[in-house]
């Protein structure tokens, strides 16, 4: 790291996580946004930043809030799937089988994404260097993905219904 980037990181980051903190209210959110404003300022070169402490304070908090967006509708609709059926134990040993199942029935790259990101927790700059794709079709992959195990998941739960 160039004393430069150095210099911006020791200065930057204590502040920003502070700030991304203070909008958030969650430490790990913050840690993970900073993180990756961080990465995305080191993409963009230092040169090209006019004022670099600002520039991170905006892609942290978009990147922070657009997290947070995410995991309120991810939270939601396992939330309205939750109160639609009664889980007991074997139901959610069941419903882990069928998610087994379900990303085995995906195509290669689209099961690849999917674990990338929601196993590994990458981001989706970070898995498309990795699997050398552009970040927007990482973001269409993992939608189409994530269609389709919506779909096997509810013909799944309709199947075990129809056993019973």
């Amino acid at each position: 790291m160039t004393d430069r980037w150095r210099e911006l990181y020791d200065t930057e980051y204590p502040r920003l996580l502070r700030a991304l903190l203070a909008i958030g209210g969650d430490p790990d959110a913050a840690e993970d946004a900073a993180q990756e404003a961080f990465v995305r300022a080191h993409r963009a070169g230092l040169d090209s930043l006019d004022r670099p402490g600002a520039w991170l304070l905006v892609v942290g908090t978009r990147e922070l809030l657009r997290n947070r967006r995410r995991r309120r509708t991810e939270d939601e609709k396992w939330a309205e799937r939750g109160s639609t059926s009664s889980l007991s134990g074997p139901d959610t040993v069941a419903d882990r089988a069928d998610l087994l199942a379900a990303l085995r029935q995906l195509p290669e790259r689209q099961r690849a994404v999917v674990v990338a990101r929601y196993v590994y927790g990458l981001t989706y700059d970070e898995i498309g260097r990795h699997f050398e794709i552009k970040s927007g079709t990482v973001g269409a992959t993992l939608h189409q993905a994530i269609e389709r195990l919506r779909q096997l998941q509810i013909a799944g739960h309709l199947a075990r219904g129809a056993m019973r």
